[in-house]
């Protein structure tokens, strides 16, 4: 096949991957394949493979923290670290076995009307797969990260993968930060994709995930990205929020060309036929009222 959709998730999180997939399919017919992690359960949907991806856990109950009733994973978590290391591979099984070009979505995204839009940033001659670009530049998390200096990136998040690896972090310049929650890969990319995952196994890593590796596969992937000079990416691609974040984008907000800062956590894309997909509602009925609400605006001609 040409181009196909791609998502992963355990079995705790089927029913938000679904109502994901319920999504994108209000706008795009496009394949999808859904990885489930140790499970055997099927969405049954036509065009719509579920394949069975087994890896070792302990099936530890520490996996998520819950706040009213909307997951929010345990970053500290070993099991949480060995899910999310598995896309490089699961991106890798789907170009060898189903498709030309790939995206990966998030599980817990609703699609928009240009969820399609994400296949148009053409890759053919890219050696590594394009990520969606972050919010910020630095992150933060449990007290550590960031950078008062350009000049000194010795407290970034990045910085004790990137000793443990000898690489050079000042090579990130001044590019965005990149997100592996929405990215593209095509038969080129399997080389990279490859080599990211080797990466997430370094035993070093395995015993202290949360040292290295504070925000998973995505802090190891951009200390390999700026080791390379790999700087070209998708766009901002998605917004953070809820169901009242729909009416305030297309209602409130102005897209101006550049991706526009609205609140902590929450930035606009640059333009609408970037804004692919609402990112973070992990509760089932407030994810189909948000499918209804972006319909009947797309119905409307609003969006």
């Amino acid at each position: 096949m040409d181009k196909a959709y791609i998502l992963h998730a355990n079995e705790k999180y089927f029913d938000i991957v679904s109502t994901c997939i319920k999504s994108i399919r209000e706008y795009s017919n496009l394949p999808i394949y859904l990885y489930l992690i140790n499970s055997s359960k099927k969405y049954n949907t036509d065009n719509v493979t579920t394949i069975r991806w087994n890896i070792p856990l302990t099936d530890s109950d520490d996996r998520y923290l819950i706040a009213d009733k909307n997951f929010y994973i345990n970053r500290s978590s070993s099991e949480i670290y060995n899910i999310l290391i598995q896309k490089p591979l699961i991106a890798k099984h789907a170009l060898k076995n189903f498709a030309d070009v790939v995206a990966y979505i998030d599980s817990d995204s609703i699609a928009t009307p240009y969820v399609e839009n994400i296949f148009n940033f053409n890759i053919n001659n890219s050696s590594y797969p394009y990520f969606g670009e972050g919010i910020y530049d630095y992150l933060h998390y449990n007290g550590k990260g960031g950078a008062m200096d350009r000049n000194d990136l010795s407290t970034t998040l990045e910085h004790p993968v990137s000793e443990l690896f000898k690489f050079d972090q000042y090579k990130r310049l001044d590019q965005r930060y990149r997100q592996t929650g929405y990215f593209i890969a095509n038969k080129n990319n399997i080389d990279f994709l490859e080599e990211w995952y080797w990466m997430c196994n370094h035993p070093s890593i395995l015993k202290n995930n949360s040292h290295y590796a504070p925000f998973h596969e995505e802090t190891i992937l951009n200390a390999l990205l700026w080791e390379k000079e790999f700087y070209n990416g998708l766009p901002l691609t998605y917004i953070n929020g809820t169901l009242p974040t729909i009416n305030e984008v297309y209602n409130d907000l102005q897209f101006v060309g550049v991706p526009k800062d609205i609140r902590p956590w929450l930035k606009l894309p640059s333009k609408k036929e970037y804004l692919l997909f609402f990112h973070g509602e992990k509760r089932i009925d407030v994810m189909n009222k948000m499918i209804i609400q972006i319909k009947q605006l797309y119905e409307q001609g609003t969006i």
